[in-house]
């Protein structure tokens, strides 16, 4: 890449990290080799959270309630809420715009809140580890996969079943749709390093301690949520901007956003 002021890379600090050691072309440019080195200490030694087990659903809404609720959270009281598959969320959003189904069907989505260990599915990958490339897929096809699926699932299929008991039956009927999601899915579909949902505190801290958009490396930047301010959009979207501010002025940034005004792009 020739870049006039920099690149601003948005990937997880440990994806970024393995796109750097794969496209070291001269090995003993030691300067680099060293920079780049920098790169993966720095994400080796960044805490991360587990991953997520998904239940999508589409179900007939024959005979269920009128006053369903869309949002659920079912956990073991007795249980720190952390614990693995503890915390269940559960979403409905046809509770309020049945148009995202067809009618008469409601569209769930239930998860555990990254609290899957990867080390249960690391296994299934070739090596047994996570090589940071996330374009394999054959484990799919794997009997032992299957069952780590089905087993893992189960804690969704009860967390469902609190709130609409029959939910196994309506799932079996005609037109229903089920899609099971696992860490390894995470991982493939949205390239994350380990299935995670992005960084978390360090050991003994209730808070994110994240690095800022400058890198060890010279006029390469980051933002995303491993950068501040961290997980979620706002947070991604705040380290654009710092990102973007680092390298121009930010009135540059505010007459880019008057065009935008202007073209109707941004209200």
């Amino acid at each position: 890449l020739k870049a006039k002021k920099g690149v601003i890379c948005n990937a997880p600090l440990w994806n970024m990290a393995k796109i750097l050691e794969d496209s070291v072309v001269n090995p003993l440019d030691f300067a680099v080799a060293a920079a780049v080195n920098d790169v993966r200490k720095q994400a080796d030694q960044m805490e991360m959270t587990g991953s997520f087990m998904h239940l999508h659903l589409g179900i007939p809404a024959d005979g269920l309630p009128d006053d369903l609720d869309c949002h659920h959270s079912v956990l073991n009281m007795d249980d720190d809420v952390t614990a693995e598959q503890n915390l269940v969320i559960v979403s409905i959003p046809t509770i309020f715009d049945p148009s995202l189904a067809p009618e008469g069907y409601h569209v769930i989505h239930a998860y555990t809140a990254a609290s899957e260990n990867f080390a249960d599915w690391e296994s299934k990958l070739p090596g047994g580890l996570d090589s940071g490339k996330a374009t394999f897929k054959d484990y799919r096809r794997t009997k032992s996969y299957k069952n780590l699926k089905e087993e893992k699932a189960e804690a969704l299929w009860s967390a469902l079943e609190r709130i609409i008991p029959d939910i196994r039956e309506r799932a079996q009927r005609e037109g229903s749709v089920v899609e099971v999601g696992t860490p390894l899915t995470h991982r493939r579909y949205n390239r994350r390093f380990r299935g995670t949902y992005g960084p978390a505190p360090a050991e003994g801290k209730d808070v994110w301690e994240l690095p800022g958009p400058m890198t060890p490396i010279e006029g390469l930047l980051a933002c995303g949520d491993t950068t501040f301010p961290g997980i979620g959009l706002p947070g991604v979207a705040a380290s654009g901007t710092i990102a973007a501010n680092t390298i121009v002025d930010a009135s540059v940034q505010l007459k880019l956003m008057e065009e935008l005004k202007r073209s109707g792009a941004l209200q």
